[in-house]
């Protein structure tokens, strides 16, 4: 049995990449079908950086002319003629010289279209798109027609589908009508951690890096590692800032990065208007140690997001014990929330209340210590590990009904 794991993206794409090169690796690792396993890439971008790591890979190339020609797929009556005139998509004839029995995606690939005659597993990590389709990024572009078209293609076909929670698996279930038994629920195993592990016997890197940013050194600082999409809810944190600063309080600084996204000019220019420069920063894209050294020496993490249940920096903060501010009851029936400062995203005042956390530094140690300990319990990369070696000995079971 031959397995071709589809990288999707890049690294400037943040931390959906990341996630997925993590769950990448933990894949290549799994020694009883190592042999058999490929990694599948789509930019030159990122055969660069996975290079510098010593990961092989094979590489997919997309352009220009190779989005016209998905096009012509998604029209039916199109796509009906070129399969008479046996005209496959790039990524049909790839699979099939490449000779895979299963592909895995690690997020919602269109790719999975053009999967006939050969089996997929899909990851799915949100369908935010549906719940939240008040945000103007879910509608850009056809994006949300594009979005109901694939997960629709993903439930009907899917040999499995993995979530990172379940209320995904819910969603999928009351939205779609998915097969509860194809859905199974795996935690998501931040890259991060990984990357600090390699570089931390370097001392002074991390600090090095932080203080190249230039950041007063008399504040609190407040960690928000987001791409500015409107979902991201910044303009929250610009309201409690705006509230801080009438009360003449000036000991926090918020720090955002990320990509600039649809919503970045907007938030950029609301904090120079109310003249927050002295509470909030910003950084665009910037590297992962550079995310890392934000994560040691800041004094906490904040994500007042509306979409979830969960996310990435959720997990990192807990790794590298910093308490978390987060959105109240966006995580139901989980005992994540104990480990949680709940945050009102309705209220900014809740939020400037919550702070009052820093005038109790034993509680905060407590508290991440005891997160640290989770974090080990919930992303562990042995459980990872056997969750796809089930799914891929039941497919490999399976597969010899027919070869």
């Amino acid at each position: 049995m031959k397995i071709g794991i589809y990288l999707e993206g890049s690294p400037e794409m943040g931390g959906g990449f990341f996630q997925s090169l993590k769950s990448s690796l933990l894949l290549l690792d799994i020694k009883e079908h190592n042999q058999k396993i490929e990694l599948i890439i789509t930019n030159k971008k990122t055969e660069i950086y996975l290079k510098k790591k010593n990961i092989q890979n094979k590489l997919f190339k997309l352009n220009k002319a190779f989005g016209y020609f998905s096009q012509l797929f998604e029209v039916d009556c199109l796509k009906d003629i070129l399969n008479k005139i046996k005209i496959n998509h790039p990524f049909y004839n790839f699979i099939k010289k490449n000779k895979y029995d299963l592909v895995i995606f690690l997020g919602p690939s269109q790719m999975c279209k053009f999967c006939k005659e050969v089996s997929f597993i899909s990851n799915i990590w949100d369908l935010d798109h549906k719940k939240n389709s008040q945000f103007p990024e879910h509608n850009l572009n056809n994006i949300y027609e594009q979005k109901e078209k694939l997960l629709k293609e993903i439930v009907s076909r899917a040999f499995k589908i993995l979530v990172p929670h379940e209320s995904n698996k819910s969603d999928l279930i009351n939205y779609y009508k998915a097969d509860k038994n194809r859905v199974i629920t795996q935690n998501f195993i931040p890259m991060l951690p990984t990357i600090y592990n390699e570089n931390k016997h370097d001392v002074k890197l991390y600090k090095n890096l932080f203080d190249n940013f230039k950041l007063p050194k008399d504040k609190i600082i407040i960690f928000y590692p987001a791409q500015f999409w409107a979902h991201k809810n910044h303009k929250y944190i610009i309201d409690a800032a705006e509230i801080l600063k009438k009360e003449n309080n000036e000991k926090y600084l918020f720090v955002f990065c990320g990509g600039k996204k649809e919503n970045f000019k907007y938030i950029k220019n609301l904090i120079i208007k109310k003249q927050l420069d002295n509470s909030i920063k910003i950084f665009n894209y910037i590297s992962d140690n550079e995310v890392i050294s934000f994560y040691l020496n800041s004094d906490g993490v904040i994500m007042p997001t509306y979409c979830g249940p969960t996310n990435l920096p959720l997990y990192e903060s807990f790794y590298f014990k910093k308490i978390i501010f987060y959105t109240e009851d966006l995580i139901p029936n989980d005992r994540i929330n104990d480990h949680l400062i709940k945050i009102d995203i309705s209220s900014p005042t809740d939020l400037c209340k919550k702070l009052q956390i820093y005038s109790d530094t034993k509680k905060i140690d407590e508290m991440v210590e005891d997160n640290y300990d989770f974090y080990k319990l919930i992303c562990n990369e042995n459980d990872f590990k056997d969750t796809y070696k089930k799914l891929l000995d039941d497919f490999s079971y399976l597969s010899r009904r027919w070869k």
